[in-house]
């Protein structure tokens, strides 16, 4: 039944009607859902913001089996940007805001979209197709493959990514998956079902790969996400709360939140407090993420690679760095 009723559930659109999977609607409506019940009370708002955390964990994991190319955490991610796009510009009282802080937030976003935008449309440059010979030319031969990210070492590797045929004495590795030649650091993913240059990891809030091709645009988007992240529950708190002035910075009075008692007493209050809060909440896993990334980078390893054990000396941090910079 379930099934029957996604095939039916579908939209005009031209050239015919479009299928809309369970996966596509189910982020929206649990994010609206979530938001509008946690603007309800302090109860409700501390239930859903422990619970917020542990679904997405839940829904990853399970997801992950089941759906590994599911767009849901994908839908979340643009659903979560422009809920918070609207609540700022609808809700957040405007005239408590100055015109250089609401064009220095929407800005921020719109760097923020457009590097992770690139970032998925960039990762199929990262894919490796079939070369060398005896190798399968053709991406097609991943998709037999069941299990993650396995490469077999012919030769020994070296620090960088252009590998020789074995008979010149380069350094080359055979994917088991794929059966043929890769460069070295080129990792097998069985979401995308091919290999992946330098690979760091498989990364469900986009549906790609980040690899040699996307790094630094998943990293500049991510830092641009925190940024926007910040200045909207700095600017969305400061509007609804009780403000102090901490210091100045070139004449801008920064404020924070001091008096935040009595937000449940009014709705569209209440919803800019929660919307920060659950700003803030992404916050810090997006933090992490960007530690995460700062460290694999000044050690010259990917994720995938520290996983798997690979701890290959790469020189020095600023070498690391220098290399990163210009995608060597």
């Amino acid at each position: 039944m379930l099934l029957t009723f996604q095939d039916r559930l579908r939209v005009p659109w031209r050239g015919g009607a479009k299928q809309i999977t369970l996966d596509n609607v189910a982020p929206i409506a649990l994010l609206i859902s979530l938001q509008l019940l946690a603007a309800i009370n302090f109860y409700c708002s501390l239930f859903v913001f422990i619970l917020i955390p542990l679904l997405l964990l839940y829904l990853k994991r399970l997801l992950g089996k089941i759906l590994p190319k599911s767009k849901f955490f994908n839908l979340w991610l643009i659903s979560s940007g422009g809920y918070l796009l609207v609540l700022f510009e609808l809700v957040v009282p405007l005239l408590e805001i100055l015109p250089q802080e609401n064009v220095a937030f929407i800005l921020l976003l719109s760097l923020s979209f457009i590097c992770l935008f690139k970032t998925n449309r960039r990762a199929v440059l990262g894919h490796i197709a079939g070369h060398g010979n005896g190798a399968a030319m053709n991406v097609d031969g991943c998709k037999n493959g069941n299990d993650s990210q396995t490469a077999v070492l012919i030769s020994d590797r070296d620090d960088s990514d252009d590998g020789g045929s074995v008979s010149d004495g380069g350094s080359r590795l055979a994917c088991q998956q794929c059966r043929k030649y890769v460069p070295p650091r080129a990792y097998h993913c069985k979401v995308c079902s091919c290999c992946v240059q330098r690979q760091d990891h498989h990364n469900v809030w986009l549906n790609c790969c980040v690899g040699k091709a996307n790094h630094r645009l998943y990293l500049l988007g991510c830092i641009f996400t925190l940024l926007a992240l910040l200045l909207f529950a700095n600017l969305a708190l400061t509007a609804v709360c009780h403000p102090t002035p901490i210091f100045n910075v070139y004449g801008v009075i920064v404020m924070m939140p001091d008096d935040c008692t009595d937000m449940f007493f009014q709705y569209d209050i209440a919803l800019c407090f929660t919307g920060s809060i659950y700003a803030l909440l992404m916050t810090v896993f997006i933090a992490i993420s960007i530690l995460k990334q700062l460290c694999f980078i000044s050690c010259g390893i990917t994720y995938t690679e520290w996983r798997r054990g690979d701890h290959v000396n790469r020189r020095n941090c600023l070498w690391n760095w220098k290399t990163f910079c210009l995608g060597q």
